[in-house]
């Protein structure tokens, strides 16, 4: 389930419908156009402080996923911790399989 995510993270990028980096993905918040936010397990402390009191004060789902690395090369960029998704259906489908994964275990 965990390697679905990372394809539809692909495909979503693919789409236009992801946006990588602290900058974009604030603009994007801000704009009320994101529609789930994901940050890398091994984000620093204070990047992810920094935006769970965004996602909070614009209403916005953040969830904590996968390792930079890992999250960068399925979106082809290089050593990124937050990306945005800008699309209702995709946004619902990665929570999906993440919940279907939890589930399993």
């Amino acid at each position: 389930m965990i390697n679905k995510v990372y394809s539809i993270l692909g495909i979503c990028m693919k789409a236009g419908k992801l946006v990588c980096g602290s900058d974009v993905c604030i603009e994007n918040i801000k704009k009320h156009k994101a529609k789930l936010v994901i940050v890398a397990e091994d984000a620093s402390q204070g990047t992810k402080e920094k935006f769970e009191y965004l996602a909070k004060q614009n209403d916005v789902l953040l969830i904590y996923f996968g390792e930079k690395e890992f999250l960068s090369k399925s979106v082809g960029k290089v050593d990124k911790a937050i990306y945005a998704i800008l699309d209702d259906g995709f946004s619902k489908k990665i929570l999906e399989l993440l919940k279907e994964s939890k589930g399993a275990i």
